[in-house]
C-alpha cells in the first residue's frame, strides 16, 4: 500500500472563500492563498500534497494526456510512437519528426501542467514561509518539498522549452504580459538553488513519508542538472567533480542499493524499493476519467494492442525500435525484460502485436502492468512512475569518475550495474504455469566486467545507460548532451512515416534549436500571445 496519496487536494486551489451568504455568519473556510490558512499544519500538509497532485496530473484541463516518455523516448532512436496509424496522435508523430507546430497539444500539455504545479507550489511556499504556527523540522521539510517540486517542474520545462518565465512567488496581475522568458543562465541557477535548498531542508528516505521528496532525491537531481548543463546548456553551474560530489552523497547515505532482481522493480512489489530515489505515486481511485483520480493512463497506452490470435488490452504506444533491440549485448537478460515480441508471455498470457503501420514489431515489456491490477478507467491505473533510480546514480557517478580521471571508480560503478543484471530472472509470468512468478535463467558468461579505458570506457558507460534505463525517459537528453542527437535522428527504421527522410528530420531539429545546439519544443501559441513571449526558433 502506498502511504502517500496525491488525491484531489488541487480543489483547494479553486476555492476563494467558503463563506455563507449572510453577513452575520462565520466563514466556513479560509482562502488557500491567505497566510492564516497555513497556520494549521494539516492545511499546509494538504496544500503541499496538492503540489504533488499537480506534478503527477497527466490530464491538464481538457487538453489531453501527456507522458514523459513522449519526449524522453519517442523523440529519440529508442521508440516508435506506436498506436494504429501514424495519423493517430498526429501531434506526437509530427514532434518525433521535428515538424511540430505552436498549437500542438503535445507541447501545450506539459507547459500547462507544469505551470499549474509551479503556481500551486509558489502559493503553498508563500503561505508556509510566513506562518509562525509551526517551526523547526516540520516547517523545514514542508519548505524542502516545495523547493524540490518547483525545481523539478522548472527542470522539466527547461529541457522541453529552454527559458520560460520564472516565478518564485504567486503571479500577480501586473506580471501578466510583461514577464519575459528567463535566460538559460537564470533557469539553471534557479533550479540549482531550489534543489540545494531542498537537499538541506528535507529528511532522508527513512525520515520522510514514503512517496515524498527526500534529501537523496534532491542530491540526485542536482547531479543530473549539472550533468545536463555540462553537455547542453553550458551555463557553468558546475563541473564533473560536482556530479561526483552529489552522487557520492546519495551513494554514501547507505539508504539506497540495487534490488537483487532487476525484473521486479517495475512490478507492484518493486514500488518504492531500495533503488527508488524518486517515484511519483499512483493508486486507482475509481473516480472516473477526471483529474480527481489518482491513477495513470500509461499502462493502457503502452500495453500491446493484440491481434486476432492473441487479444490485447492496450493502445500499443511506445514501441521499441530495432535500433534499441540491437543495442543489447548477446545474452543480456535485460532484453526480454525491456522488449517484448509476438507470442512472448507476460503474466502468463501470450502477447499479440498487430501489423499496423505505426507498429515496430515490439512492445515495451518493462512498463506494461499486471492485468490483475488494472483500474476501471483508462486514466486510473495504479502504476508508479519511476523517475530516478539508484542505477542511474551509479552510472552518473561512473561517468563523472571517468571525466575526472578516476578510471578504477568508473569501472567499478559500471560493473556494479552489470553484475546486478547478471543476477536477474526472466520477467514476471514468462511461463504459463507461473503467471505471477519469475522463471530463473542462466546468465553465466554474459555481461562480463568492463576493463576498458579511454573513450572505449566512456562508450561502455553510455551504452549501459541506454540498455539499463530504456523506457525511463533519459535517452533523448543523453543524446543531446553527448552531441549525438543529430546522428541518432538520421537513423532509418526508428519510427518515421515511410516518405520521411531521416536526414531531413535531423536538419529540421537543428532549425528548432537555441544557439543551433539545444533543440526545443514550441512555446504554446496562446502563451506567446498572453504573456508576450518570444517564440522558439523555427516555430
Amino acid at each position: 500500500m502506498k502511504s502517500i496519496r496525491y488525491i484531489s487536494y488541487f480543489l483547494l486551489f479553486s476555492l476563494v472563500l467558503s463563506a455563507c451568504s449572510f453577513l452575520d455568519r462565520e466563514p466556513l473556510g479560509k482562502a488557500v492563498d491567505s497566510v492564516s490558512y497555513y497556520n494549521e499544519y494539516e492545511n499546509a500538509r494538504m496544500a503541499m500534497n496538492a503540489c504533488y497532485n499537480a506534478l503527477v496530473a497527466e490530464k491538464p484541463g481538457k487538453s489531453g494526456v501527456y507522458q514523459e516518455w513522449n519526449y524522453g523516448e519517442v523523440m529519440s532512436d529508442n521508440a516508435w510512437k506506436g498506436d494504429k496509424f501514424f495519423s493517430d496522435g498526429l501531434d506526437l508523430q509530427d514532434l518525433k519528426e521535428w515538424n511540430g507546430i505552436n498549437t500542438s497539444q503535445i507541447s501545450f500539455n506539459p507547459y500547462d501542467g507544469l505551470f499549474q504545479t509551479i503556481h500551486r507550489t509558489n502559493t503553498a511556499l508563500n503561505g508556509i514561509e510566513q506562518s509562525s504556527a509551526y517551526d523547526g523540522e516540520q516547517k523545514d521539510r514542508l519548505l524542502g518539498e516545495g523547493y524540490f517540486i518547483r525545481g523539478y517542474a522548472y527542470f522539466y520545462l527547461l529541457r522541453l522549452f529552454g527559458g520560460v518565465p520564472l516565478f518564485t512567488k504567486p503571479v500577480s496581475v501586473d506580471q501578466i504580459g510583461v514577464t519575459p522568458r528567463a535566460t538559460l543562465e537564470e533557469m539553471t541557477a534557479q533550479i540549482k538553488s531550489d534543489f540545494e535548498l531542498a537537499a538541506n531542508l528535507l529528511g532522508t528516505k527513512k525520515e520522510m513519508e514514503m512517496g515524498l521528496a527526500t534529501s537523496g532525491a534532491a542530491n540526485a537531481y542536482l547531479a543530473r542538472l549539472i550533468m545536463y548543463d555540462i553537455g547542453i546548456y553550458k551555463t557553468g553551474i558546475g563541473q564533473w567533480n560536482d556530479v561526483m560530489t552529489y552522487t557520492n552523497k546519495v551513494i554514501n547515505s547507505g539508504e539506497y542499493w540495487l534490488a537483487d532482481n532487476l525484473a521486479t522493480i517495475w512490478e507492484a512489489e518493486g514500488e518504492n524499493g531500495p533503488g527508488s530515489i524518486f517515484e511519483l505515486q499512483h493508486e486507482t481511485s475509481n473516480t472516473g476519467a477526471t483529474r480527481a483520480n489518482t491513477g495513470t493512463n500509461s499502462p493502457r497506452a503502452v500495453n500491446p494492442r493484440g491481434n486476432s490470435v492473441n487479444k490485447g488490452w492496450g493502445w500499443g504506444q511506445l514501441c521499441p525500435s530495432q535500433d534499441l533491440v540491437d543495442e543489447f549485448e548477446a545474452g543480456d537478460p535485460r532484453l526480454e525484460w525491456t522488449v517484448g515480441k509476438e507470442n512472448d508471455l507476460a503474466y502468463g498470457i501470450p502477447q499479440g502485436l498487430p501489423e499496423f503501420e505505426a507498429q515496430s514489431g515490439y512492445f515495451m515489456r518493462k512498463v506494461i502492468m499486471d492485468p490483475a491490477l488494472r483500474g476501471n478507467n483508462n486514466t486510473d491505473h495504479p502504476q508508479n512512475q519511476r523517475k530516478m533510480r539508484y542505477a542511474d546514480v551509479l552510472l552518473m557517478h561512473a561517468e563523472a569518475a571517468y571525466h575526472t580521471g578516476n578510471v578504477g571508480m568508473a569501472q567499478s560503478k559500471l560493473n556494479e550495474v552489470r553484475a546486478r543484471a547478471r543476477k536477474m530472472t526472466y520477467p514476471m509470468g514468462w511461463t504459463a504455469d507461473e503467471p505471477n512468478g519469475y522463471a530463473p535463467r542462466d546468465n553465466s558468461g554474459v555481461l562480463p566486467d568492463v576493463n576498458a579505458t579511454g573513450d572505449e570506457l566512456l562508450q561502455a558507460i553510455l551504452h549501459e545507460r541506454r540498455v539499463e534505463l530504456a523506457a525511463e525517459c533519459t535517452r533523448t537528453w543523453d543524446l543531446i548532451r553527448t552531441n549525438n542527437y543529430a546522428a541518432a535522428l538520421s537513423k532509418p527504421n526508428i519510427g518515421y512515416r515511410p516518405n520521411t527522410d531521416p536526414q531531413t528530420v535531423s536538419t529540421r531539429m537543428q532549425s528548432h534549436s537555441i544557439n543551433g545546439s539545444i533543440p526545443v519544443l514550441p512555446i504554446p501559441a496562446g502563451e506567446v500571445i498572453s504573456y508576450n513571449l518570444k517564440q522558439n526558433p523555427g516555430y
